[in-house]
């Protein structure tokens, strides 16, 4: 018993490294088509837009500041797993660089997992740097420890994580037109509550879509901006972050089986 633990544990161990050195890849190829450096660069304006409005001459615009901070950060992250989403895969199978790797002793699981994680890599580098730069920024100016911004912000982050997983899915059979507008109706649905999709439709039409609805992710489950904006009267229930953050890691592992399941069966 104790040698096929020993085993199991050397073939997971030896899975989990090819997967890394994927994931190693991936970023190596992004450090050269200089991705960091443009996010580097956008976290320099938004730090110039930000000190180049008075946001914080009265309460209210503190405010007005998180409102618009958390909401155009939650955008980029979106824009940044769209982009990384459908140029990862499918420009690797277009240019039949995937076979360079699969004629290697490395399976189709190891392959896309590597991907996705390296190209996570890129969303909690934007999320990480936008974060801080806006904590810092409030006590710039405030004096105030906001650490929530920091879970308002990694919820953004689970939510890009699901897109990318979701457009990555996509991106094994679909073109990147097509993968874009897929994309964003899908995160459109995703938004919209529950009520609303009740109310814009009827009959059969109604049902289908409040199943499918129930079945997708609800993001706004995963946004806590207005809790931020009013958090001083009402502060957030820390159990509240903690479980939208295993609600989001759950989607996220369920497209990602789904990735592995179809990438597995594709012909190359």
């Amino acid at each position: 018993m104790g040698s096929k633990k020993i085993i199991k544990t050397e073939i997971m161990l030896n899975k989990l490294g090819k997967t890394i050195a994927i994931a190693k890849y991936t970023i190596d190829f992004e450090f050269r088509r200089f991705l960091p450096h443009t996010i580097v660069f956008l976290g320099l304006v938004f730090v110039g837009i930000s000190s180049s409005f008075n946001f914080f001459g009265m309460r209210f615009q503190e405010r007005v500041f998180y409102d618009i901070s958390l909401t155009l950060i939650g955008i980029f992250l979106l824009i940044l797993a769209i982009s990384l989403g459908i140029s990862n895969i499918a420009h690797e199978i277009e240019r039949r660089i995937v076979y360079t790797f699969l004629s290697k002793p490395i399976s189709r699981d190891e392959y896309f997992v590597g991907k996705f994680l390296g190209t996570s890599f890129f969303l909690f580098f934007a999320y990480l740097l936008f974060s801080i730069e806006c904590f810092l920024i409030v006590y710039f100016y405030t004096k105030k420890l906001v650490l929530i911004i920091f879970a308002a912000l990694g919820l953004q982050l689970i939510k890009s994580m699901i897109i990318l997983a979701f457009c990555m899915l996509l991106s094994i059979f679909v073109s990147s037109p097509v993968n874009i507008t897929l994309t964003l109706l899908f995160y459109t649905f995703c938004e919209l509550s529950v009520l609303y999709v009740s109310t814009i439709s009827e009959g059969i039409l109604q049902k289908i879509l409040l199943y499918t609805k129930l079945f997708l992710p609800y993001f706004d489950y995963l946004n806590i901006t207005q809790g931020v904006v009013f958090a001083a009267g009402t502060p957030i229930n820390p159990w509240y972050v903690f479980f939208a953050f295993i609600y989001g890691i759950c989607y996220i592992i369920f497209f990602l089986s789904l990735c592995n399941l179809i990438f597995s069966k594709k012909e190359l």
